[in-house]
């Protein structure tokens, strides 16, 4: 593969304007394709075969004229009165009047609801309906009270009430901006007549916006890295441009997609962190390996021989990040794969570019590559200094490593038990999906649930709603028997079937109402033909407390003892059983992909590096860098400490399993980086020491090799991290989130695993570092990642010439 990289990178130095204008067409073709055929994003998380989409299929099936919860387009506006005041008072009603009637009139779209209107007048008269609908059915008039309290849109101390309602827009996504912006205008009006009022709902979450300040602050950081690299102006500028390039490719035909298949809006995002970040590593690593050979050879080969040695890094290291990024398929969630094929795909074309685009570039810069230089950073001498004496002076890798070596016990003492430490507060990882009760405390959806929660109790803003499906009831069910003879009347005719249907309702209200955790279990709704029911279950607590799910699997357990009894089916949807089903699959999901990229990782090592120990050493300081990445986002971002987030909340769903699979790409970069140039000092002396030298041949290698590499990687995790770290500067809570514990992952990875774990468990293992048996040896495959062999070749040519 070396020598076919280096034929590359001679052959787009040389070509270098077919190069430059065929990436640039492939851009405007793209650009062009994805402006006029995409088709927008959405901002639903819902995934295929789960129970609560089960459950939401019976609901369209049995009741087809009912809005899907699921994907309905609702909206919540809450009211609450001064202090001293109630909304009933006069100025009260009037302001509330004057918000539900500028909705009303003004809303495109609008879809009204049971619920809508000023809530002092809807609740007594939807109490009053729900009482006489219930009673009407056979139910006790106090349980019919009960059910109907539980409905109220106005509190007791008639402080707190909200009217709710429907737009008419296929699912929440397609709610526009002109929707949004009649009911800010409604709230306002409100608002100047002296009522508070709050909005939240599906419908009317805040659009996706991305602020473009993260990538323009990451980039100038990384030229600031660059500059003290290269110490060139010119130099630094190559990796930004070509990183730009090709996450401007990727970012376009994840649009373009669009127009194929329905993305989530986060997609984009994280391709972008992610393809800028490793764009520009993956440039830097080639061009400072372009900088060491073009000084004894020609620029064209030392091009190739750049693209054939750090290019061929380049290649393995991108193949993990995208085998990562692809292997999020193991959790079986259409979002999150199509989120990790997404940026798989930018990092492909990030390699792609940076293979051919750098090489390209250098040739059009020819002898001027490195112009533009500040003295006295980046290798340059300083004005009282010769180029020999930059050249020799000490480099602070050097200096580093030789400080493992006195110490190496003691090094891998701190890190293990540090990062130990920082891992134990992932222990308290909680998961949810984004919602009104999540956002952050400022906005006027969290405050719209928090005032729900406050008049209403906090299992308002988590309801289940369960389908329960009699067409093939029981009608013989012990069960049921006492429910359907309550019903029998003393003479006359009696439908023994339907009554048992009722039984079952009945039954299944009583079940649910028996746990501790329910607040309330009521029929809602019955099909024309009585042959299915909707059941309200409220519970006390809200989606973002532990109880919640714990809840929902006791009722998902009740489900199948009364589905056994009765003969029945149900199921439980609603939006929050469908939040909870995604967090949960991605939990199960988690140990398993977390298997299979520590076992990718160790093979791929063991056939780079021909050593079982130092991929094991890799992979379990991998363990040991997300762990602490985990404990440090769940510290700051969930229990809030230092006041860091004005927020503190459960962390998103998916967050977990995609930073394992970024921090593992990322990872396996900056170890083949920088252990292929420990590996190819040891097999370059053939394993010897050199004469007079106090150091081993394996420590000799690991200084030496470090020392040359320790640069570039500091300076390309420098870049990664500050990519990450400025899209904290984004508006939405789990952009944020990722950007912190992506620059975590990255800052703990490359400063404690790699820089510090790596070299002292190889001054510890000593010659065993670079063990392998030799039957395995012989069974695996030759991978020349260090290029050896092209560097013998071009050696041996060029002792002839």
């Amino acid at each position: 593969m070396a020598k076919l990289l280096f034929r590359l990178g001679r052959w787009s130095y040389n070509r270098k304007w077919i190069v430059i204008s065929a990436w640039l067409l492939i851009l405007a073709i793209v650009g062009g394709l994805a402006l006029t055929m995409q088709k927008g994003f959405s901002n639903s998380f819902t995934i295929e075969d789960t129970p609560s989409i089960d459950a939401t299929v019976s609901l369209v099936e049995n009741f087809p004229n009912d809005t899907n919860p699921v994907t309905a387009a609702g909206v919540n506006v809450v009211f609450q009165a001064p202090e001293g005041m109630t909304l009933e008072d006069p100025q009260m009603v009037t302001a509330m009047d004057a918000v539900v009637d500028y909705i009303e009139e003004n809303l495109p779209d609008f879809g009204g609801g049971e619920r809508f209107g000023n809530p002092v007048e809807v609740s007594p008269a939807l109490e009053e309906m729900v009482i006489e609908q219930m009673t009407s059915m056979g139910l006790p008039e106090e349980t019919a009270i009960k059910d109907a309290a539980n409905l109220a849109v106005l509190s007791e101390d008639k402080t707190i009430g909200y009217t709710s309602f429907n737009i008419n827009v296929e699912a929440a996504e397609y709610v526009e901006q002109k929707h949004r912006d009649v009911i800010n205008e409604a709230m306002e009006i409100g608002e100047d007549l002296g009522v508070r009022v709050e909005a939240g709902g599906p419908a009317f979450g805040d659009p996706i916006q991305i602020e473009t300040t993260s990538e323009i602050i990451g980039l100038g950081i990384a030229f600031i890295v660059l500059i003290f690299t290269f110490g060139s102006l010119i130099a630094a500028g190559l990796p930004l441009i070509t990183a730009v390039i090709g996450v401007g490719i990727g970012a376009l035909a994840i649009v373009l997609a669009t127009a194929f298949t329905d993305l989530n809006n986060v997609t984009p995002v994280l391709a972008v962190m992610i393809g800028l970040a490793v764009g520009i590593d993956y440039a830097l690593f080639i061009l400072s390996r372009y900088r060491a050979e073009y000084k004894r050879m020609p620029r064209a080969e030392a091009a190739g021989m750049a693209v054939g040695t750090a290019g061929s890094a380049v290649v393995f290291a991108g193949a993990t990040v995208i085998i990562a990024l692809v292997a999020l398929v193991i959790a079986d969630i259409g979002f999150l794969t199509a989120m990790g094929i997404s940026a798989a795909f930018t990092v492909f074309v990030s390699v792609l570019i940076a293979l051919t685009f750098i090489p390209a570039l250098l040739g059009v810069l020819g002898g001027r590559a490195f112009k533009g230089k500040i003295t006295g950073i980046g290798g340059n001498p300083t004005p009282k200094q010769t180029w020999e004496q930059a050249l020799n002076r000490r480099s602070k890798g050097r200096t580093w490593v030789k400080l493992v070596q006195k110490a190496p016990g003691l090094v891998v003492a701190i890190v293990v038990l540090g990062l130990g430490a920082l891992t134990v507060p992932a222990m308290n990882l909680q998961l949810s999906l984004p919602s009104d009760s999540t956002s952050n405390i400022d906005t006027t959806q969290r405050q719209s649930a928090d005032l729900m929660a406050e008049g209403f109790g906090a299992g308002v803003n988590a309801p289940f709603l369960v389908i329960v499906d009699t067409h093939n009831v029981n009608a013989d069910s012990t069960a049921l028997q006492p429910l359907i003879e309550a019903q029998e009347p003393e003479e006359g005719e009696f439908d023994r079937e339907q009554a048992a249907r009722f039984a079952t309702y009945m039954y299944v209200t009583q079940t649910y109402n028996s746990n501790i955790d329910v607040k309330n279990a009521q029929i809602i709704s019955v099909n024309d033909d009585f042959t299915a029911a909707q059941i309200l279950v409220t519970p006390y607590t809200g989606p973002a407390d532990a109880e919640t799910p714990e809840l929902m699997h006791v009722l998902r357990a009740q489900e199948a003892q009364i589905e056994d009894v009765t003969g029945t089916e149900l199921g439980t949807t609603g939006f929050t059983a469908v939040q909870l089903d995604i967090t949960e699959q991605l939990e199960d999901a988690m140990p398993i992909y977390l298997a299979v990229v520590v076992g990718l990782a160790i093979f791929l090592l063991i056939l780079v590096f021909r050593s079982l120990l130092v991929p094991l050493v890799a992979g379990l300081g991998f363990l040991l860098s997300v762990g602490a990445a985990f404990g440090a986002t769940v510290l700051f971002w969930q229990e809030g400490f230092g006041g860091f987030v004005n927020t503190p909340g459960p962390l998103i769903s998916f967050m977990p399993i995609f930073l394992i699979g970024v921090t593992f790409g990322l990872a396996m970069d900056y170890q083949v980086f920088l252990v292929t140039r420990m590996r190819e000092h040891y097999t370059h002396h053939g394993g010897k020491g050199q004469p007079g030298s106090k150091y081993t041949p394996v420590e000799q290698s690991v200084i030496e090799g470090f020392t040359q590499g320790s640069r570039v990687v500091t300076a390309a995790a420098l870049i990664m991290i500050a990519v990450f770290v400025a899209f904290i500067d984004q508006p939405l809570p789990f952009i944020k989130i990722f950007g912190f514990a992506l620059g975590a992952g990255v800052f703990f990875d490359a400063f404690f695993i790699r820089m510090g774990l790596v070299p002292a468990s190889m001054f510890l293992m000593g010659r065993a570092t670079w063990w392998m048996p030799k039957w395995l040896d012989r069974l695996l495959p030759p991978l020349d990642i260090e290029g050896t062999a092209l560097e013998k070749e071009w050696e041996e040519k060029h002792a002839a010439r």
